[in-house]
């Protein structure tokens, strides 16, 4: 996480985070679960689905993931203002939760982070937006992000399966 982002999750106290917190269609997202595919990509279903680009264009499995699974976060219903950015935080935070917690419950799935990121848009009328994906870990594969500058002014966070508390 950098340290612009643990500012943000300090306001946005995800120690309090609930299943309130979680967006719209979240609950399409969580019954589909988690499929993989015949060459070992792993995907959210209820992603998959809606996902229309093209398996070829990736030559590695953590990209095509990342694509696949990658979404903004639901915002529509979210008030303007610098409240918006935590707001959108808890958001993101609930689903990578619930999502990161149903992979551990598949047997032989492999580790999955998640990735939230919030910026301004870049927009004529800029306003908080949020943004989540998911990737395997793949053997011989680099991570799809590697947050290395904790300095960094970006607001990324990154959530591991394999070290959530249970």
């Amino acid at each position: 996480m950098t340290d612009a982002m643990r500012e943000l999750a300090a306001r946005a106290e995800l120690d309090t985070v609930t299943a309130a917190d979680l967006p719209p269609g979240a609950g399409r997202v969580l019954a589909a679960g988690w499929v993989r595919e015949p060459d070992g990509a792993w995907v959210l279903g209820a992603r998959r689905r809606s996902y229309s680009g093209d398996r070829a264009a990736f030559d590695d499995l953590t990209g095509y993931e990342a694509a696949v699974n990658g979404r903004a976060v639901h915002d529509l219903d979210l008030p303007r203002g610098e409240e918006r950015a935590a707001l959108l935080l808890r958001r993101g935070y609930a689903l990578s939760r619930e999502v990161l917690h149903l992979v551990r419950a598949v047997p032989d799935a492999p580790a999955v982070t998640a990735l939230i990121t919030v910026s301004m848009s870049l927009t004529e009328d800029p306003e908080w937006v949020g943004d989540q994906t998911f990737w395997a870990r793949h053997e011989g594969e680099r991570p799809y992000v590697e947050i290395d500058d904790r300095a960094s002014p970006e607001l990324l966070m990154s959530m591991d399966s394999a070290f959530l508390p249970a």
